[in-house]
């Protein structure tokens, strides 16, 4: 019997212990959030390991830090920097760092062949974790690129949308691989929405090695001059998804 209370009262302190440990801290329920992330590798030795990320604005101080790993044993940080606004009270920030065999800053990325990431968030006293769900994120050089993308919280994403030659409006997008049959749809304007014209990307490739995302391309003609202002309607398992800018649509000159 004194057994059995010697191992409650242990395992209440213990309990105690942890719960003033982690007072303050949090596991982030839409406080932070991965956007996407990138890992690109290049010649010279050239690797670069970036991203965006989205945290709710609960005050005006506030740090972002990405801590990440190339061995499961050293952890290294770096600093998010502050993009702008996205929608409501939400913010989004950047992160990027490189190394290179010619210039080695961040030497723990050259040569890597994993990094491990997770997300804090420091504001009013208190911190918020975007960890995949206990899981870390996962990234490795993708085996048909240079480039290996990843998304975290959205199932579109806006890659680029560019006017070239002065009457071909084209860009990528980068989707969430949920199941195979999919449609990626293009609403655009070249006249401030007065009309829409709707065009349909096409499978471009694989955006890292699980098979997780998608690349998703797209050209159409339109007149000479245009400025387009466009948004993106991704369907799959019966839903739509939509990446329109936060509510401001893309423009592309």
């Amino acid at each position: 019997m004194k057994s059995i209370k010697k191992l409650l009262t242990s395992f209440v302190m213990l309990t105690l212990i942890m719960g003033i440990s982690f007072a303050g801290s949090a596991f982030a329920s839409g406080e932070v959030k991965l956007i996407q992330s990138n890992l690109y590798l290049y010649k010279y030795g050239y690797v670069g390991f970036s991203g965006e990320v989205e945290v709710q604005n609960i005050a005006p101080t506030k740090t972002v830090t990405v801590h990440y790993t190339t061995d499961n044993t050293n952890w290294y940080s770096t600093s998010a920097s502050y993009v702008g606004p996205t929608s409501g009270s939400y913010e989004k920030w950047n992160f990027a760092v490189s190394t290179s065999s010619i210039n080695n800053t961040n030497p723990e990325l050259l040569g890597l062949t994993f990094i491990k990431f997770y997300i804090e968030y420091n504001v009013s006293g208190s911190t918020y974790y975007d960890n995949n769900g206990g899981s870390d994120y996962y990234n490795e050089p993708f085996s048909f690129g240079p480039g290996s993308t990843i998304l975290g919280a959205p199932n579109v994403v806006n890659n680029f949308g560019q006017v070239t030659s002065s009457t071909n409006f084209n860009g990528s997008v980068t989707v969430k691989n949920i199941a195979f049959a999919k449609t990626v749809k293009i609403l655009y304007t070249t006249n401030n929405w007065a009309t829409t014209q709707t065009g349909f990307a096409s499978y471009s490739g694989a955006a890292n090695n699980f098979g997780s995302a998608e690349f998703w391309n797209y050209s159409f003609t339109v007149p000479g001059g245009s400025t387009v202002k466009y948004k993106i309607e991704y369907t799959v398992g019966g839903s739509t998804y939509v990446d329109d800018n936060y509510g401001a649509t893309y423009t592309a000159t």
